[in-house]
């Protein structure tokens, strides 16, 4: 009876094995079921989205920047990436942008510093200075200026925020310093509302200003990696640094929600 039993149970084994190696043998092999997608980031206000994956188009309005110098594409923090050259950005028109820009705006991306040159320009909207050399630009009474400084070894980011007759400054001192050798990919964001203007790095505040509301007087384009044309008197040029996924909103985006896109390209 014992030996009936042995049987029995080696029997049960080869056949539990054999069914194993079916199923990882099969013809069509097994489908083991799939992470579901990411849900993508929310376009909700969205006016203007540049991945730079295969060039240099919004996504949104289908128009294409125009192209200053020699930037070219690279390895990004998503797929590709802007990678400045000396002399070298890009502008596209305010006018082609599918709406015009509000009192509530953020403008997002992706960011791997590159100390040289010391400091540069990073994204810039801002009108001509009437009177002044096409090198010595600095009008900032309107519009913003998202740029880099020297700070010790260190590169700072800083912002500037025109509201029709003035200019507010946001800077975050050490809390918006990158180390280049560290750093890595960096997400810069600037919201503004009526009444404030926030600078966050990683979805973390790192500077605030009361601004009364932004004016775009004079403005008609936007330069991505460079202060030029319009903001080069300070010598905030092109920037050799890596860009990546442009995002540009007409509203402001809470810490929460640029959480959220800062989790999502990171997973």
């Amino acid at each position: 009876m014992r030996k009936q039993v042995y049987i029995l149970v080696a029997a049960l084994l080869l056949f539990t094995l054999s069914s194993c190696f079916q199923d990882l043998g099969q013809n069509p092999p097994f489908d083991f079921p799939e992470e579901p997608p990411k849900p993508p980031i929310s376009e909700d206000g969205q006016v203007f989205h540049m991945s730079f994956d295969t060039d240099y188009k919004d996504a949104v309005s289908g128009k294409s920047a125009t192209m200053v110098g020699t930037p070219t594409l690279s390895e990004g923090k998503i797929n590709k990436a802007y990678a400045g050259a000396q002399n070298s950005y890009l502008t596209f028109r305010l006018a082609d942008m599918n709406a015009q820009l509000g009192s509530d705006l953020t403008v997002g991306f992706w960011y791997k510093v590159n100390a040289v040159p010391d400091r540069a320009g990073l994204i810039v909207i801002g009108p001509v200075t009437e009177g002044a050399s096409p090198d010595a630009q600095n009008n900032r009474t309107a519009g913003f200026r998202i740029f880099r400084e020297k700070a010790g070894g260190k590169q700072r980011i800083k912002a500037n925020v025109g509201n029709g007759t003035a200019d507010g400054w946001l800077d975050g001192v050490e809390k918006a310093d990158l180390d280049p050798a560290t750093a890595g990919w960096k997400y810069i964001t600037l919201t503004l509302t009526k009444g404030k203007a926030v600078l966050y790095i990683n979805a973390e505040e790192v500077a605030t200003n009361n601004l009364s509301q932004i004016s775009w007087s004079g403005c008609d384009i936007m330069s991505i990696g460079s202060g030029a044309p319009r903001f080069n008197e300070w010598g905030h040029l092109s920037d050799n640094s890596l860009i990546d996924d442009l995002r540009i909103y007409n509203k402001a985006l809470t810490a929460a929600e640029i959480k959220n896109i800062v989790i999502h390209d990171t997973e």
